[in-house]
């Protein structure tokens, strides 16, 4: 057990003064740093929510996998979007769900098909609102209305996985599904690895405070705690309005690469590309008439140094298109890459599938 430690000027500092490197009194997360995100959620995507909702979390993927053991067992029945996340696909799967993938079309997951797809057992929903991963189709308001009325209806719980809406560049984002909802019908679901940096592993959910509770026990089941420190300095960078600067800043650039990238695929493939989704992001999906099969195309394209991705490998079940009559889907991602990057990138795209 540590007692003490040597302080730079060879005093001896008492262990309160160093609780930073001790076990966190609270597995909910950092008291400041959950008050800061309270307060950004509500004034950024109108959520409904103070500080003693919010479990921090090892990022979105932990906050599913602690929704998926609390809330599912084995055999019970998860809709997930298709194409969707592959990221939510396996964790539920782990878990003994069955799912059933319902269809996204230019307006968001299909609602009606939530029902015609259920057996009657169906516990969550996942979806992507604000930019559907992959297609990039944000979920219109009516649709969220309706998904919202059969949600209370039904008592199937909505889980919001929010993770890029902070990138919408040619309008306001719509408000969150949480802050439009009457009751406690959705678990929303953050991270800081898109809008800061993946390696932070630092993620937020928000739950009705009974069920927030059971989470954060959970959570100290699974690991104790987020790591401390970096919850502190996060806080600062929050409170200090580093955050709010940053994602400014991030907005604009983005913005200038998506627009590159859209010119030069243009440019290069004229009428037979087609870019599907919203203006928004940090990735694009693409469909593209082209002779190769998707995934050798991709194959190719990685070779030469495109990162071209088959949007085949999010389909689940059945409904994943082939190359039919000549068209495949890709998913491009552009926030990491300088615009004279991209460019180059879409002139080898073009040799590839000349």
């Amino acid at each position: 057990m540590i007692k003490h430690y040597r302080a730079k000027d060879d005093s001896m500092l008492d262990v309160k003064d160093c609780v930073t490197l001790d076990y966190a009194p609270d597995s909910q997360g950092y008291g400041p740093l959950r008050e800061a995100i309270a307060g950004y959620l509500r004034h950024a995507r109108a959520v409904k929510c103070d500080a003693d909702q919010v479990v921090i979390v090892n990022g979105a993927q932990q906050a599913l996998d602690l929704i998926a053991k609390l809330l599912i067992d084995r055999g019970d029945q998860v809709a997930i979007e298709n194409p969707g996340y592959l990221g939510a696909r396996r964790v539920f799967l782990a878990h003994g769900a069955e799912l059933l993938p319902a269809p996204v079309d230019e307006s968001g997951i299909v609602v009606d098909a939530l029902t015609s797809k259920s057996k009657g057992g169906l516990k969550l929903v996942c979806v992507t609102p604000s930019h559907q991963f992959p297609t990039g189709v944000t979920l219109t308001l009516p649709r969220r209305l309706d998904l919202l009325c059969w949600a209370e209806k039904t008592g199937v719980i909505i889980v919001e996985d929010d993770y890029d809406s902070e990138f919408r560049f040619s309008s306001r984002p719509i408000p969150s599904l949480q802050g439009l909802a009457n009751g406690d019908s959705v678990i929303y679901v953050g991270t800081f690895s898109k809008v800061l940096f993946p390696s932070l592993r630092v993620g937020y959910l928000v739950a009705a405070p009974p069920l927030a509770r059971v989470f954060a026990r959970a959570k100290w089941l699974a690991d104790r705690q987020t790591p401390t420190i970096e919850q502190r300095v996060l806080a600062d960078f929050i409170n200090e309005g580093h955050l709010e600067r940053h994602l400014r800043r991030m907005r604009t650039l983005y913005d200038r690469r998506r627009q590159t990238l859209v010119r030069a695929l243009e440019s290069h493939f004229g009428d037979r590309v087609t870019v599907l989704g919203g203006n928004a992001g940090m990735h694009l999906m693409i469909r593209l008439r082209c002779k190769l099969d998707d995934e050798e195309a991709a194959r190719r394209a990685r070779a030469s140094g495109v990162g071209l991705v088959s949007a085949r490998l999010y389909y689940f079940g059945e409904e994943r298109p082939g190359n039919t009559e000549n068209m495949a889907e890709f998913v491009l991602g552009y926030a990491g890459l300088s615009e004279r990057r991209i460019q180059e990138g879409a002139r080898r795209l073009a040799k590839i599938l000349k």
